[in-house]
């Protein structure tokens, strides 16, 4: 599967100043999805929210996925046939990780710019101390 996305409209809000706990929320929401043979086109909403509400981050898209015409036949008609505008859990699974890998990076340059807390946790440095293994992740 080759998904390529291209991003349409950004938008940024800072509402007040950050003090103290801030969750941060993201999220991706396919619309419009069509296509037949080998592809698949659907348009897209990424957004960071904020808890409390000190800021919105809100991107637009559309993304192009190329894969044998069986899965994007497959997706279209569960796409069509579920109510709730689904699509097969893998195929779902691998374009929203796509969207989201790809905004999160921008949603990260526009929070910097409007200093706001960034949509991803930043890495920690524990110096001296010993490392646990993880073994629920694949990085290492």
């Amino acid at each position: 599967m080759n998904v390529s996305i291209e991003l349409k409209d950004l938008e940024a809000h800072k509402y007040t100043k950050p003090q103290g706990r801030v969750h941060i929320k993201n999220n991706s929401t396919l619309l419009n999805v069509r296509g037949g043979g080998d592809s698949l086109s659907a348009d897209f909403v990424y957004t960071s929210t904020y808890d409390p509400n000190i800021g919105l981050i809100r991107l637009e898209g559309e993304l192009n996925v190329v894969d044998k015409p069986e899965n994007i036949s497959t997706a279209l008609e569960e796409w069509s046939r579920t109510k709730e505008k689904n699509l097969p859990k893998g195929f779902a699974e691998k374009i929203h990780n796509q969207i989201i890998s790809t905004c999160i990076l921008q949603a990260s340059i526009l929070a910097r710019d409007l200093k706001l807390p960034a949509p991803m946790p930043a890495p920690k440095v524990s110096i001296g101390k010993e490392e646990k293994p993880d073994t629920d992740s694949y990085i290492r």
